[in-house]
């Protein structure tokens, strides 16, 4: 019943929005800087050997066009340049990534979150993940993913290529 129901969702937030992360786009108002900071994966996380990612470039901006009562984002919007250079700390081999792009993330009360990718971005998925094959992926294109309160994620939507990482540092 979860999976029909995420997957009715994400059906739903594209026939809306037309496929588009972010509609209304980062000449909107409400922008803030923000950015992706260095970060290291340990081994068996996403890929079976630690991963380093450095950033090469970063130029987000990100924005909260709507919020629950409470304050809490309900919907959030990310966008702008941001370029990794991905390293498997045991072999040493290392790639860069364009992941600029434009998502747009609907945080439900459940603690469900749907995130509409566009363009290039970087998307991590835990190698125990039950929903879609672990992996460490770079997208090029248009995504729906589902993230669900347990941690689990789904890839409903797959509208353009996917590089898994894993495999291209191996």
């Amino acid at each position: 019943m979860r999976v029909v129901r995420a997957l009715v969702l994400a059906a739903a937030i594209v026939a809306v929005t037309g496929g588009t992360a972010a509609a209304s786009g980062p000449g909107g108002g409400g922008w803030e800087p923000t950015s992706t900071p260095p970060f290291v994966i340990p081994a068996g996380d996403v890929c079976s050997f630690e991963v380093k990612g450095d950033i090469v470039r970063d130029r987000e901006k990100m924005r909260t066009p709507a919020t629950y009562p409470d304050g809490s984002p309900k919907v959030q919007d990310f966008a702008g340049v941001l370029v990794i250079r991905y390293t498997n700390t045991s072999n040493h081999k290392s790639v860069v990534r364009d992941a600029t792009g434009t998502i747009r993330v609907y945080h439900l009360p459940d603690g469900t979150r749907i995130s509409q990718l566009n363009g290039h971005n970087a998307l991590p998925i835990k190698a125990s993940n039950v929903g879609f094959p672990g992996g460490d992926y770079i997208t090029h294109g248009d995504f729906v993913v589902i993230r669900h309160p347990d941690g689990s994620r789904e890839v409903p939507v797959q509208l353009g290529t996917m590089e898994n990482l894993c495999e291209t540092l191996a």
